[in-house]
């Protein structure tokens, strides 16, 4: 069986309307907050990345050890101030160009995820290519990231509004989810309190 080609979804271009200011921007760990979940993805088997931005310009928060990286670009989405599913249908049409045999979607304001649930979630897919969906878990609520399978690549591009893939998460029957024990990597920012509690979260490690 030949290996499967997975491809990252890197959900960046939201307006950060409930921060006032560009939340990726925000100091974290000695870095920008939205580049610390892309150096993490990097250091996993995911075979490329799509970062997913509003302008075509490099993004300000992308930090030089990154830029000298090749397993990721950034790719314009002309339809993000639409709604996240726009976002989302914009990376699923690339990774289809790529011959991505399945996607994870991961979001830019969710800096603490780990390796740990990256591999897992490639593992679990590998395993068992006929799923459609793998979802990671906390108190029984799925949460990105969030693997499919091309096998779902036309239901996500019929998506729309900013509810992203929540309804074909219900309707899948052939999915897995897998429950961690640890809230922490599934933190996202999405306002002053959410970053002042993540900074605490934080505080005394370094960027590894």
């Amino acid at each position: 069986m030949s290996k499967s080609r997975i491809i990252g979804i890197y959900l960046a271009a939201g307006r950060s309307s409930r921060m006032g200011k560009n939340k990726l921007d925000l100091p974290l760990l000695d870095d920008c907050l939205g580049s610390i979940a892309l150096k993490t993805i990097m250091q996993t088997d995911l075979d490329f990345t799509i970062v997913i931005t509003p302008t075509s310009e490099v993004p300000s928060w992308i930090t030089p050890p990154l830029l000298l990286n090749k397993k990721w670009c950034s790719f314009l989405c002309t339809e993000a101030e639409k709604g996240q599913a726009y976002s989302l249908r914009c990376g699923v049409m690339k990774a289809m160009s790529m011959e991505a045999d399945a996607v994870i979607v991961f979001l830019a304001d969710q800096p603490l995820i780990s390796r740990q649930i990256i591999h897992q979630l490639i593992h679990t897919y590998t395993s068992n290519r006929d799923l459609e969906v793998v979802a990671s878990s906390f108190n029984g609520i799925s949460r990105p990231p969030i693997l499919f399978s091309h096998q779902v690549f036309p239901k996500l591009l019929e998506l729309e509004g900013d509810i992203g893939a929540r309804p074909l998460l219900k309707k899948s029957r052939r999915k897995v989810c897998i429950e961690f024990n640890d809230e922490v990597p599934f933190m996202d920012v999405d306002n002053e309190a959410d970053y002042s509690l993540i900074r605490k979260l934080t505080m005394g490690r370094d960027e590894n």
